[in-house]
């Protein structure tokens, strides 16, 4: 499996806080969620939760580019959203509207960065490791 580029989950996963219109304590906990070592695991209350929602998308936002690039499919918006919204749990810790507003953030920055790398001539950046 290729490798998760970090710094870009990291992008988009504040692009989608800037959406939501989180402030400097959400920002704070996504930061945090994305140097954690538990994998996200764990539950917690609404601030820690929908920070490590936000990872989550922005974490399987990549996992599927790549896979769509991997099958040399084109990267689609409406596919990317499609395919994060199923791989998401449902759990309800956020309302469906701020999942929608997250997943859009990030469906955004993953297809703008993307095709930015294709453009230039890039192939994967990052080592899968945050900094």
């Amino acid at each position: 499996m290729a490798e998760i580029p970090a710094e870009a989950v990291q992008r988009a996963a504040l692009a989608a806080v800037e959406r939501v219109g989180g402030g400097d304590g959400l920002r704070t906990d996504v930061l945090a969620r994305l140097h954690s070592t538990d994998g996200g695991t764990h539950s917690y209350l609404d601030p820690v939760a929908l920070a490590s929602l936000i990872v989550t998308v922005a974490t399987s936002g990549w996992v599927v580019t790549q896979d769509l690039r991997k099958r040399g499919a084109e990267l689609r918006r409406e596919v990317l959203t499609r395919r994060i919204r199923i791989e998401l749990d449902g759990n309800g810790t956020v309302s469906a509207a701020e999942r929608d507003a997250i997943i859009e953030a990030v469906v955004e920055q993953v297809v703008r960065e993307s095709t930015s790398q294709e453009e230039d001539g890039q192939g994967q950046r990052g080592t899968g490791q945050l900094p």
